[in-house]
């Protein structure tokens, strides 16, 4: 497995908004891939054009993209008593 220190501080900054999101309603999976688009395509994208990526673009996408819907569940399920998207 790669070294996904770059990827966990882009899932911690995307989460950010989910974060915010969450007291407007329930998150949805519209609202992770918001998140995703948002906050992770671009910083992904300067890690690209650094060759700094430490997966390739799927494996970075698929695991951002599974650590935000599981912190939305989180966050669901903490705020409205609802665990899913």
């Amino acid at each position: 497995m790669p070294n996904l220190t770059s990827l966990d501080w882009i899932v911690q900054k995307a989460a950010e908004l989910l974060e915010d999101k969450v007291k407007d309603g329930p998150l949805t999976s519209r609202d992770v891939e918001i998140a995703f688009d948002m906050f992770a395509v671009p910083r992904l994208k300067a890690l690209q054009e650094r060759s700094e990526l430490p997966a390739t673009w799927d494996q970075a996408r698929d695991f951002i993209v599974m650590k935000l819907q599981e912190r939305a569940k989180q966050l669901n399920s903490e705020t409205w008593k609802k665990p899913g998207l």
